[in-house]
């Protein structure tokens, strides 16, 4: 029962976590490696047994719905119980703002649903701040690094039911996976020294391995590396987000998290659904010592950090390169992620209380990768960003950078086309795996470019309601404020 408990959270996760809908044609997938989840489900329900515990599980567990609300989990379950797996395949379907909500609700579930779920207690997570504080740890670079190739289906956890949840191991990456593993190591624990000195972390570079410094940034470790021969390169790159990982009898599944844009497809009654998008910074390094592939992004988890690569991405994820970096410029975009990963580790042990580490709160995958781009190129070009910029208030560098980001959780914002076209993982829109999303990108692209694109604004009603609100919650505080004066006066 524990696999069978896995395989239908796996389904349900599938679908329900966070990267114009697909028509049938679409889903003529015979010849495509990949099957629409749709498809796995209908064949799933035949199975009584999969069917009973799906019933039992959807609504009740909230761990089972990921970071969905109350409204999609039962959304979910009266398309999943009524049959109607068609829907699974552009489900949820949410706006950003609706995310948002859904973030919010799903969290404040989870918090009551078991201790386990209760943030630590800040006092605690202070008191280990200041004990690492305390410490001054060197460390040699620890490259070539000892250690064995992950297997290749180290990643992949079998569900029961032909299913499987996971990813594959590449097998190239796999080959420099420890000295990745160790790469990633030292880069985020020299980001997490203060700024100006005082630092609690170096790494000591031996004579002949390179230069013989001690190190106490991550910039400063790469600009060793580069000065004894190892070539260095930063690639800002894109995918749709994949949160499903699933496989179904050796074929992927295709789960994208479909978002409303809110803008509307010319020429027809329907609002541009596109799949949610996965951006990342990927440090490539080869030389003499170290060869490392590593990936940095904010992730579901609730981590800023560097990552090592290993594993290979399902097809229809595709990938696109959108700004390459060499030189200084990759060295600056090296030392601003690891301010990031310092002003991201003081923000969460400030707010242990934010659910699932702070996700959308301080944002997607896309706001640390936006916050760079932006530094290195002036502007960003990804979508969604849904940080709140009142946690970075006191984080300096990023805390201006997360101000000057264009949000999109507000509940004004407007979807901006130039950024949903820039998240895609494609530089071409014929190269899109799902025709009709494709046909609803071209014609969104086309009328935005002549001008001719219906924007999302605030309508009358929605004015009203807002001014309407705005004056009673000005007349709340002048209630609350003249009923304070009424009892301090009575009181003397």
């Amino acid at each position: 029962m524990m696999g069978l408990g896995r395989a239908v959270s796996a389904l349900i996760l599938s679908g329900a976590l966070l990267c114009s809908a697909p028509s049938r044609a679409d889903q003529r997938t015979d010849q495509a490696p990949w099957l629409p989840v749709s498809q796995v489900m209908a064949e799933l329900a035949r199975n009584p047994e999969f069917v009973e515990a799906l019933y039992r599980r959807l609504g009740r567990n909230p761990k089972a719905g990921g970071i969905l609300g109350p409204d999609e989990i039962k959304r979910l379950r009266e398309m999943i119980l009524g049959k109607d797996f068609e829907g699974l395949d552009r489900f949820p379907g949410l706006t950003v703002q609706g995310m948002g909500r859904s973030v919010r609700l799903a969290g404040a579930m989870l918090s009551r649903s078991s201790d386990d779920d209760l943030p630590p207690d800040p006092a605690t997570a202070e008191q280990t701040a200041k004990e690492m504080a305390k410490e001054m740890v060197e460390e040699g670079l620890g490259i070539p690094a000892v250690g064995t190739p992950p297997a290749p289906d180290a990643y992949l956890r079998p569900l029961g039911f032909g299913l499987e949840a996971g990813d594959r191991v590449d097998p190239a990456l796999a080959e420099r996976y420890a000295d990745g593993l160790r790469l990633a190591e030292l880069l985020n624990r020299l980001s997490l020294n203060a700024p100006g000195g005082g630092e609690r972390y170096r790494v000591v570079l031996v004579e002949g391995q390179t230069d013989g410094r001690r190190l106490d940034t991550p910039r400063a470790l790469m600009e060793a590396l580069a000065r004894n021969g190892h070539d260095v390169e930063v690639r800002d790159a894109r995918y749709f987000a994949n949160f499903g990982d699933l496989i179904y009898h050796g074929r992927d599944v295709l789960t994208p998290f479909w978002i409303d844009t809110r803008l509307p497809v010319p020429g027809t009654d329907r609002n541009l659904l596109v799949p949610v998008s996965h951006s990342q910074h990927e440090l490539i390094v080869r030389g003499p010592v170290v060869n490392a592939d590593l990936s940095f992004y904010f992730g579901i988890d609730g981590q800023a950090v560097f990552r090592p690569s290993v594993t290979r991405d399902q097809a229809w994820v595709m990938g696109r390169v959108a700004h390459r970096y060499r030189g200084e410029e990759a060295m600056e975009v090296i030392r601003l992620a690891g301010v990031i990963v310092r002003a991201y580790d003081v923000i969460k042990r400030r707010h242990p209380e934010l659910p699932f580490g702070g996700y959308y709160a301080l944002g997607v995958c896309n706001d640390v990768n936006a916050m760079i781009e932006l530094r290195m190129r002036g502007e960003t070009t990804l979508f969604p960003l849904t940080l709140d910029p009142q946690f970075f208030t006191d984080t300096g560098e990023v805390g201006r950078l997360a101000e000057s980001l264009p949000l999109d959780s507000g509940w004004r914002a407007a979807a901006d086309p130039r950024r949903i076209l820039g998240s895609l993982p494609v530089d071409d829109l014929a190269a899109l795996p799902l025709p009709s999303l494709r046909e609803d990108l071209e014609k969104v692209r086309a009328a935005w470019e002549g001008g001719r694109l219906q924007r999302p604004g605030v309508g009358g009603i929605t004015l009203l309601i807002a001014l309407l609100g705005a004056v009673m919650a000005a007349l709340l505080a002048a209630g609350l404020w003249s009923v304070r004066l009424w009892l301090v006066r009575r009181r003397r």
